[in-house]
């Protein structure tokens, strides 16, 4: 009774966001009800097998947010294969891509532009750069992701850090700003 009480609100769950304009792999696994924004243009790809955690009861960890998937004019989201979210906010004005297997833990934040212009009210444009996370990444709970970051393949990102630029493959980042703090081992 309990699996087919979760099939049911994995199905939900994918409507849901098909709703709202996603691409929704049939095999993703949606907890709950993101909040699923797509401005004209922009495009959300949730791929096979990916896990989006949007409920309370889904992961011990979410203190009750909902996942917020928003891709801005022409932007793309792009949520590889069997990659995790828990109640985290991705925000993309230009592309953001989250690799094969990378988990985004609790509370986090990944937003590839300033989100207005700084300073405020200035006629200064908004800076938007994209932003690539690897295979197999973990991110570790309230971790900001911002403009322009690249992590590589098989990294670990420790809690609460801030990662603004690029972070080599392999390796535990982890600070604000995220600094490496183990290399990978040499082969």
């Amino acid at each position: 009774m309990k699996d087919l009480a979760l099939s049911a609100i994995r199905l939900v769950g994918r409507i849901w966001c098909r709703c709202f304009g996603a691409e929704v792999h049939p095999t993703a696994l949606i907890h709950g009800f993101p909040r699923i924004v797509l401005k004209p243009g922009a495009t959300i790809r949730i791929g096979p097998g990916v896990t989006i955690n949007a409920a309370g009861w889904a992961n011990a960890h979410n203190d009750g947010r909902r996942t917020v998937l928003y891709a801005g004019p022409s932007a793309l989201i792009d949520l590889h294969e069997n990659c995790g979210i828990s109640s985290s906010r991705i925000i993309a004005y230009e592309k953001i891509t989250i690799g094969e297997s990378s988990l985004i833990g609790a509370g986090s934040l990944i937003c590839d532009s300033d989100m207005h212009e700084i300073p405020l009210g200035s006629e200064n444009p908004i800076r938007v750069s994209p932003i690539s996370i690897g295979k197999a990444v973990f991110l570790g709970a309230n971790t900001t992701v911002l403009k322009g970051a690249e992590i590589g393949d098989h990294t670990v990102i420790g809690a609460s850090s801030v990662v603004t630029g690029k972070i080599t493959a392999g390796s535990i980042a982890a600070g604000n700003p995220a600094r490496i703090v183990r290399q990978p081992a040499e082969t």
